[in-house]
């Protein structure tokens, strides 16, 4: 392989390392801002970035236990009113690979403008628009892509907020043993993703996540559409039993991220779509011993919990749609549609 995408994906634990090393050097520059006070935390960015900050809003709420939304970039200035209030004392980060993504630039300065509170900007882009316009600028370059299709710099932008919020409760040792559990992921489990993604049989995706794994979970959604231009749908475990479920049959592949915390629930609704013909493909950190026509990624570390997870489960929703695009002889450089920065 070597295309832009593929190297991008696989060079995630590296990618990792590095960040971690950039923000143990750079305490400096964000250790006052992240262990002052709000009354509420704001995660904002438009597509993948958007999705990254769904998952970061249910991070940090979790780890710091702090108010906390993830929001798209345009609901900040076309909607202010039902984002913040009037008086409320907010901490802003913005999102967003290039830095130059318009939605995001304008939220940020929109929020400055009207609100009260202080901003933290995160792009993998040295001397972006988003970094001048922010209080705090966390630049992760490690993760720069040449790609069109965000891989690498999801994951970092999402694990360089992990550590803040660990950062803010005195806990951030554990996550420097993620980068050597991916690569020994990746060697075990790639292939699994590739013969997923080369099956052609499959015409129908569905995606399912809770809490911290919902917004990877729409990540994984994305991912498929951008690379190999296949519809998908994605829902929480639970509600995918109210309705929805009626679509499944033996062409349908369930990309089902399972949580620790809920795990029984979770398992219970895919023992039900199993029943009903579908294909799982599992990622968790146990196994759902389903007879038949069950694939599993097994994340079975001591380091891995809730808050970690994610960061992991990301990388195989990218293989899969990295495979399933080049099976159906797409270049995943160059999707239909799109481009690398989003500019209104």
């Amino acid at each position: 392989m070597s295309d832009h995408t593929y190297n991008e994906i696989m060079h995630q634990p590296q990618a990792w390392s590095e960040t971690l090393n950039y923000l143990n050097k750079n305490v400096n520059l964000y250790r006052d801002m992240i262990k002052k006070s709000f009354d509420s935390y704001l995660f904002t960015g438009c597509g993948t970035s958007y999705n990254l900050s769904l998952s970061a809003a249910a991070l940090w709420q979790s780890i710091t236990q702090t108010p906390t939304r993830g929001i798209p970039a345009s609901e900040v200035f076309l909607f202010p009113e039902m984002i913040c209030v009037p008086g409320g004392k907010y901490l802003l980060f913005g999102i967003s690979r290039s830095g130059e993504t318009t939605e995001t630039v304008k939220a940020v300065k929109f929020f400055r403008e009207n609100f009260q509170g202080m901003t933290i900007g995160i792009s993998c882009d040295e001397g972006s628009s988003l970094l001048k316009n922010v209080h705090i600028p966390l630049l992760t370059s490690s993760a720069h892509e040449l790609s069109v299709v965000m891989s690498q710099s999801f994951t970092t932008m999402l694990l360089t907020i992990l550590y803040l919020a660990y950062f803010r409760t005195g806990r951030v040792n554990h996550l420097t043993d993620l980068s050597s559990v991916l690569e020994k992921l990746i060697s075990r489990y790639k292939s699994l993703a590739q013969q997923l993604g080369e099956n052609l049989a499959f015409e129908k995706f569905i995606f399912l996540g809770n809490g911290p794994y919902y917004g990877i979970a729409w990540e994984g959604s994305l991912k498929l559409k951008e690379m190999s231009l296949t519809p998908t749908e994605t829902f929480h475990f639970l509600e995918f039993r109210h309705g929805p479920k009626s679509i499944v049959d033996e062409k349908t592949l369930i990309i089902a991220l399972t949580s620790f915390k809920a795990f029984q629930y979770e398992k219970d609704v895919l023992n039900e779509m199993s029943d009903l013909g579908a294909t799982i493909f599992h990622i968790g950190g146990k196994s759902l011993d389903l007879p038949a026509r069950c694939q599993e990624v097994l994340i079975e570390e001591n380091v891995i919990d809730d808050h970690t997870a994610p960061l992991l489960y990301a990388v195989f929703l990218q293989l899969l749609g990295y495979y399933r695009a080049r099976a159906r002889g797409m270049n995943p450089d160059q999707p239909k549609n799109l481009t690398k920065v989003v500019q209104l």
